[in-house]
């Protein structure tokens, strides 16, 4: 798999992608996640999920979303 330095933090890509839509409602934008992830990863319905904006280096817009329902331990800015 390949690791990526990103800022403080490697990722390492698990060879895994989807495409996600943005749905709007009211005042609220949310993004889908595909339910291969979402049973994978064993995520219920109503589970809170950690997501951070970044850039990569080429200064591309990016969200990292924790999965397992943990706060953010690396150095990223909150």
């Amino acid at each position: 798999m390949k690791k990526e330095k990103l800022g403080y933090t490697t990722l390492k890509y698990l060879g895994v992608g989807w495409k996600s839509k943005i749905i709007l409602k009211r005042a609220t934008a949310y993004i889908s996640i595909n339910k291969m992830i979402v049973n994978g990863c064993d995520l219920e319905k109503g589970e809170e999920l950690n997501c951070y904006l970044a850039e990569d280096e080429n200064e591309r817009k990016i969200i990292i979303t924790y999965l397992d329902g943990k706060k953010n331990t690396n150095k990223f800015k909150v």
